[in-house]
């Protein structure tokens, strides 16, 4: 299976480098880890949020809402704390 992932936000590490923050999702799940150029995830962890029982009008809206804060988490957890969270 393929998994289309598209560059959210990019960010720029204590030391310099670039990691850029993307997101994917499936039917019920929308995921977010940080990358570096070469397409190797750097985080160590993905993010991750399941979206249940919401009516389909509702779900675009609620998908993009949880993209921008599971971005802002992975972001602030490789600014603050990169020695936990980031694998160059």
């Amino acid at each position: 299976m393929s998994i289309n992932q598209v560059v959210f936000k990019s960010v720029t590490m204590p030391s310099g480098e670039t990691v850029e923050i993307k997101y994917w999702t499936d039917q019920s799940t929308v995921y977010v880890a940080g990358f570096d150029a070469n397409g190797k995830q750097v985080t160590a962890a993905t993010y991750q949020a399941v979206v249940d029982d919401i009516a389909n009008d509702f779900v675009a809206d609620f998908r993009k809402s949880l993209i921008e804060g599971l971005a802002d988490n992975a972001e602030n957890d490789l600014k603050t704390n990169p020695q936990l969270h980031y694998r160059p």
